[in-house]
């Protein structure tokens, strides 16, 4: 529609509703000494009786399980490189992993295989919260 046709149907209900006076009132904000005072004149009846037993008391207990820690090492030689990761369970069992990687590398990228290896196995464990711990500052930060 171009801006003409709107305009003269703009102008066609403005003159339809200038007949009925309407004024614009903004609503004014409700401030809080005007509920006070509300409540403060309409108590509640002493007849009525509080119920104390919420329906969902069960649902809003939750027991919070603590998260499995992994603990990982990479370790490289000349005859081969190994890597090592242990899982804690929050009932403190312990789940000790080694691979032997098939290849030589340093000791940085033997952590970070052991690193791989220790997230591929957690997301096979279907491992929900996990902590994460190693020796290499280079692998943690």
């Amino acid at each position: 529609m171009s801006k003409t046709v709107l305009s003269d149907r703009l102008a066609r209900w403005y003159l339809q509703l200038q007949q009925f006076e309407i004024v614009y009132v903004p609503q004014k904000a409700v401030k809080g000494q005007v509920l006070t005072d509300f409540l403060a004149d309409h108590p509640l009846p002493t007849e009525w009786e509080l119920c104390e037993e919420l329906p969902d008391e069960d649902v809003m207990n939750m027991e919070v399980m603590p998260p499995w820690q992994m603990y990982f090492d990479g370790a490289a030689h000349q005859e081969g490189a190994w890597a090592g990761v242990v899982f804690i369970t929050p009932q403190q069992d312990l789940l000790p992993y080694s691979f032997s990687l098939s290849h030589k590398c340093s000791n940085n990228v033997a952590e970070y295989q052991a690193l791989i290896l220790g997230l591929e196995a957690a997301t096979d464990l279907n491992i929900p919260q996990l902590e994460i711990y190693g020796d290499s500052q280079l692998v943690i930060r």
